[in-house]
């Protein structure tokens, strides 16, 4: 009898086990990876009659809004935004964005205003019109995966100005 009872109590135990080591498996590959995908994207930007392509990452913990609009900021590095940045004029207009970060107390970021946003990935296309694109002097990305960061609200509805598809 006592032989049965521990038999039982084992089986449970390998099946519990073998339950949360595939949980814990799903969880740290697989639904990371499916995660990564729709935090991932193209992001094409239309200003000043020139159009690019970078590719860009949604930053959950960017919090960073244009002081004066309180329209959310997506950080582009220069290097890849200097093409759109010249005007009819051969200027472009920005206008200063102040922010703090870790070892940066009062930090400036110079900001332009899109025409046009559109952020794709595999699950979405969303268009925005009127963003606010701060110029990013460095490297966003070390290893290059993306030369964009987007505001997660740019992902809402009318944040930046009228939304069309």
């Amino acid at each position: 009898m006592k032989s049965v009872h521990h038999q039982i109590l084992l089986c449970g135990t390998c099946f519990i086990l073998g339950s949360l080591c595939r949980f814990i498996f799903f969880h740290t590959h697989i639904a990371k990876e499916y995660s990564i995908k729709n935090y991932r994207g193209s992001l094409h930007i239309f200003m000043n009659r020139q159009h690019i392509m970078v590719k860009a990452l949604v930053d959950t913990g960017n919090r960073l809004y244009e002081p004066f609009t309180g329209k959310p900021v997506c950080l582009v590095e220069y290097e890849s935004l200097k093409h759109c940045l010249t005007g009819r004029d051969g200027h472009y207009y920005v206008r200063p964005i102040p922010y703090h970060s870790i070892g940066k107390e009062h930090g400036i970021l110079w900001g332009v205003t899109a025409d046009k946003l559109i952020f794709q990935n595999q699950r979405r296309k969303i268009k925005r019109h009127g963003c606010i694109i701060g110029i990013y002097p460095g490297k966003i990305s070390s290893m290059g995966e993306y030369n964009a960061i987007i505001h997660p609200d740019i992902l809402k509805s009318n944040v930046c100005g009228r939304s069309r598809i």
